[in-house]
């Protein structure tokens, strides 16, 4: 007796075994029929409603108990005039064709076979037509799009200019049609990574829907990329108005995506709500409230989203990339150095003509070749050093007349006529020394003393008393 007991438990076990393996091995069903809740009768209520709407366990429409597809989550689709729901990882849709004594009858329309290569991907509905952007499966991510062939009943691939891979903080814009990708992040295991940024792509974007192109919006600004890299795996995005609202370290920011700008949360009461939330599952926005589904309790919280709880901070998304940007300013150096030689052509062409005129003064006397001012200025300063003292800026102000202007014309006027006395005498002496020389005062070296360079005094003194 013991011994028939001892084979009946395995051989029971076995039977149980195989009774739920094949329970875990059947097919969603192709149709349900699923009472109406208070949640199903807002979103229909809400006709005008854009919404992804992640759902929580307790709110799961489709029964998935008993079948491999129980752990997947499941996400509604909607827009003016359909209802969606999505088993995720898989490409199952449901969809809502009609309700009768307050049951709603969900009917699958697709035959999708392939599953598992689109976890994570982003379902969204635009004009009508159901698409599925990027995902992981096969040991690597994907920046395809794929839209639901409602003839075929399958999902086809979408060409695209470009490959770009999302990074959780995608954002589909109804109104403009565009698709915002800040950030990317490309996972392939059968590659070594060694770096951890190695993995990061930092170029912004947008799908354009309609011509199902990118466009590149420019580089994510280095302080947003400080604020990311302490979210390493960005899950739980609310979809609002111009952009998503997401929790990173117990902090609510606002990304808007429309105007380039993000937001903070200012009140720790607002931070403290979104983070008893974190997962914004069961929640969408409309029309500045963001609705808060409680299975449980079958009713909704409801919440304003209002910038007055938010700072904007002083940088946005994303810049210019610094590429162009180098570009842009090797051109405009390209032609500042242009118009520098032009300049210095001009001067050289103009400092030979002004040469080919005083040469002329070689024949002349010094008093014609120099002005009254600049006359007056080498005697003074002759006989200054003939004294073995040296003249102050004061003393040459006043020589030329510039005691009462200002400190910078004074400035400019002395250098002016310094220069040109000296370029002078060293044509009509045909030598390299200076007339006039200069030396910082010992007892403040922030002004200059000028005097007569030594080695030209008898070479002055002699063009002086020539006739």
């Amino acid at each position: 007796m013991s011994y028939k007991k001892n084979i009946f438990v395995p051989l029971f076990l076995i039977i149980i075994g195989f009774t739920h393996l094949e329970a875990q091995s059947r097919d969603l069903d192709s149709v349900y029929f699923i009472k109406t809740t208070p949640f199903l009768n807002k979103l229909i209520e809400l006709k005008d409603l854009h919404a992804n709407i992640q759902l929580s366990v307790a709110n799961h429409i489709i029964p998935t108990t008993g079948t491999p597809f129980m752990p997947n989550g499941q996400e509604i689709i909607k827009d003016e005039h359909n209802l969606y729901i999505n088993i995720q990882q898989t490409g199952f849709i449901y969809k809502w064709v009609g309700t009768k004594d307050s049951t709603l009858k969900f009917q699958r329309i697709d035959q999708t076979i392939n599953i598992n290569y689109n976890i994570g991907s982003f379902n969204f509905l635009y004009k009508e037509q159901l698409y599925s952007y990027g995902g992981y499966g096969f040991w690597k991510t994907n920046g395809h799009l794929r839209g639901f062939s409602y003839f075929d009943k399958q999902w086809d691939i979408i060409p695209l200019n470009k490959e770009i891979f999302a990074y959780g903080y995608q954002w589909l814009s109804h109104k403009e049609g565009r698709i915002y990708v800040p950030i990317q992040k490309i996972i392939n295991a059968g590659l070594k990574v060694t770096n951890e940024d190695d993995d990061h792509l930092y170029e912004s974007y947008y799908l354009d829907l309609n011509k199902k192109s990118w466009i590149m919006l420019g580089v994510l600004d280095t302080k947003v990329d400080k604020i990311l890299s302490s979210d390493p795996y960005p899950t739980n995005f609310l979809s609002v108005q111009n952009g998503i609202i997401h929790i990173i370290n117990d902090e609510l920011f606002y990304f808007n995506f429309i105007d380039n700008n993000i937001y903070r949360s200012t009140k720790a009461d607002v931070n403290q709500f979104f983070v008893r939330r974190i997962e914004m599952r069961d929640a969408f926005e409309y029309k500045g409230q963001i609705y808060f589904y409680i299975p449980n309790l079958a009713r909704f919280e409801i919440t304003p989203f209002s910038l007055s709880n938010f700072e904007l901070l002083n940088f946005p998304i994303w810049r210019r990339d610094n590429v162009e940007d180098k570009n842009v300013a090797l051109a405009i150096v390209i032609f500042l150095l242009v118009l520098l030689i032009i300049g210095v052509i001009r001067q050289k062409v103009k400092q030979k003509i002004v040469q080919s005129q005083l040469k002329v003064l070689k024949t002349k006397s010094v008093s014609q070749a120099f002005i009254g001012t600049e006359l007056g200025l080498i005697k003074m300063l002759l006989k200054a050093t003939s004294d073995d003292i040296k003249v102050e800026i004061h003393q040459i102000n006043h020589v030329l007349g510039i005691k009462d202007k200002n400190v910078g014309l004074q400035k400019k006027v002395r250098s002016d006529v310094i220069n040109g006395i000296n370029e002078k005498y060293q044509i009509i002496t045909n030598g390299n020394n200076p007339l006039i020389a200069s030396v910082r005062k010992e007892d403040d070296k922030r002004f200059l003393e000028y005097f007569i360079t030594p080695s030209e005094i008898k070479e002055i003194q002699k063009l002086l008393d020539k006739k």
